[in-house]
């Protein structure tokens, strides 16, 4: 192999601790995508400025248990693992990414109350109402899926709100990494409505322009990125 493969070897394995097996493969097919996809990791993940390396690390573990593959979770995991993340941090980082996934499914009740508009619902409307102004006294804004949730099961938005309460509430991270990973989460899913509200909270809780920059784009290398790892045994065969 040549010099640029030595280089990227030497500097992968001093700060990841081993060759990223995408690009060792991509080196024996192509030597530009191999350094495209080096210069990528550097660029968009693991040589960014803003946000810590630890949070850059469960930022890039939680969209990765969003979206798959296991494989990519786990190469994140070991960089965890490497560089002194906890382990009570790394499940911080698992609850509030089930909670952005579960925030999701509420889009579902518009469509169930078309279905049902005609049955009646269980209702506790006075107790629902007092529940949403907690809300907006406490984040400012009610998303329009949990008014619409409340419309639908007084019982869905209590548990939806019960769910929130306890899982974006860290052991280990601050408040500020929660909702860092939460807007993550979201973003890779496309979840317009909950990015801005965990946007909303992020920078309530200090985070800036440059630091939300970071998170989308670690969050852009690894939705793509799932392209290559999804095919290492696709790569390992063209190798061949």
């Amino acid at each position: 192999m040549d010099n640029e493969y030595k280089e990227i070897r030497n500097f992968a394995e001093h700060s990841l601790g081993e060759m990223p097996q995408v690009i060792e493969l991509l080196f024996k097919l192509d030597k530009e995508s191999a350094i495209e996809q080096f210069t990528q990791n550097q660029a968009l993940y693991l040589g960014r400025k803003a946000l810590p390396l630890k949070t850059r690390i469960l930022i890039a573990i939680s969209v990765a248990l969003a979206n798959g593959p296991k494989e990519s979770v786990m190469i994140h995991y070991k960089l965890a693992k490497r560089y002194g993340v906890e382990s009570l941090e790394i499940v911080d980082a698992m609850r509030a990414t089930k909670m952005a996934l579960m925030s999701s499914t509420l889009d579902s009740t518009d469509i169930l109350i078309d279905q049902f508009n005609n049955e009646e619902r269980s209702s506790d409307d006075e107790g629902v109402s007092l529940l949403l102004k907690s809300v907006k006294a406490e984040a400012g804004i009610v998303p329009d899926r949990v008014i619409t949730a409340s419309r639908f099961s007084s019982a869905l938005v209590r548990e939806h709100l019960r769910e929130k309460k306890a899982m974006l509430k860290p052991v280990k991270l601050s408040a500020k990494e929660i909702y860092a990973i939460a807007f993550a989460v979201s973003a890779s899913i496309r979840d317009r409505e909950c990015e801005k509200v965990y946007l909303d909270q992020f920078v309530k809780n200090g985070g800036n322009k440059a630091e939300a920059e970071d998170i989308l784009t670690i969050t852009r290398f690894l939705s793509g990125n799932r392209a290559f790892v999804n095919g290492l045994n696709v790569l390992k065969i063209l190798v061949k």
